[in-house]
């Protein structure tokens, strides 16, 4: 058996137990009330579950909401918007229209460049589509965890770069972002170590580092940084990958770029882990961050 062959056995069995983990969590969610929902909208008509998004708003439809587009983790290769759907309603339960996008996952369907283009054409989508809804046109913001945060932040990017359009081959989308909230992002895509190279071969074009846009993948190296809107970051000391939010807050910190850092210790009585505040929105722990990220979306 070959070294992909083993690899791909390997990633096949992780996500079926991811996808059996994530099952169990939804069948124990309890969803607030008085929300409106419009689900598996195509914002591609391609076929693919990977270009849907879902919406949620407050059931008072004579109010103008600010608009949150939800980008999920999953390392690229798992996971879709149904892992946020609790998530995003106790956004919309904030006073917020909550757009929850999907987009196709890496290991079958593309890689992280097709991911980039999934993610603005879904931007233009809300942007020709979004005066349909009670949307506030004017108040835009994006939030992604893990990978998520990773494609929000590189979405972000090409939204204000016309040389990142051009890398990517996509068009100036039609809205306008505000500011940004990364939970646990997956920030760091040059990470050392195998683990991290065997990931990369996933997510990536065979001889990914001689494709022309591999440079441009790694935050550190855009010049475009200075650009991105203000970004409100957040991690925890049981976050195993945390050293990814110090890798990013470190980028911004030496760009001198606006930002918010908020960052929970350890806490003997509790362990909140890897994007806690997406999986158990009702806790304590979640229910401030929520309110914090609010707050610092107010002022933009």
């Amino acid at each position: 058996m070959s070294c992909v062959s083993i690899r791909d056995h390997f990633v096949k069995n992780w996500l079926d137990k991811e996808e059996k983990k994530n099952n169990e969590i939804f069948s124990s969610q309890v969803f607030p009330k008085n929300i409106t929902e419009i689900l598996d909208i195509p914002y591609i008509n391609s076929g693919y579950k990977g270009h849907l998004l879902d919406i949620y708003y407050p059931n008072n439809t004579e109010n103008h909401y600010p608009v949150i587009i939800n980008i999920h983790g999953g390392g690229f290769v798992s996971s879709d918007k149904e892992f946020n759907k609790l998530y995003g309603y106790y956004l919309a339960n904030k006073g917020f229209i909550v757009f929850n996008v999907n987009y196709r996952l890496a290991f079958k369907d593309t890689k992280i460049p097709g991911q980039i283009q999934d993610i603005i054409s879904a931007f233009n989508w809300i942007g020709n589509n979004i005066k349909l809804y009670p949307a506030n046109t004017e108040k835009i913001y994006v939030i992604g965890d893990s990978a998520g945060g990773y494609l929000a932040t590189m979405a972000a990017l090409v939204s204000v770069s016309e040389r990142l359009q051009n890398v990517f081959n996509l068009h100036k989308p039609n809205i306008k972002i505000n500011a940004l909230a990364i939970n646990c992002g997956f920030m760091e895509l040059e990470r050392k170590g195998i683990k991290y190279w065997g990931m990369r071969s996933m997510i990536l074009e065979k001889g990914y580092k001689k494709q022309k846009y591999y440079e441009d993948l790694i935050i550190k190296n855009l010049p475009e940084i200075k650009n991105i809107p203000p970004l409100f970051i957040t991690s925890n000391g049981d976050d195993e990958l945390n050293f990814m939010t110090f890798y990013f807050v470190d980028v911004l910190k030496k760009n001198k770029l606006v930002y918010k850092y908020y960052y929970l210790e350890k806490d003997k009585n509790k362990k909140l882990g890897h994007c806690f505040n997406i999986i158990h929105p009702d806790w304590e722990e979640s229910i401030k961050l929520h309110s914090e990220i609010v707050e610092y979306f107010s002022q933009f």
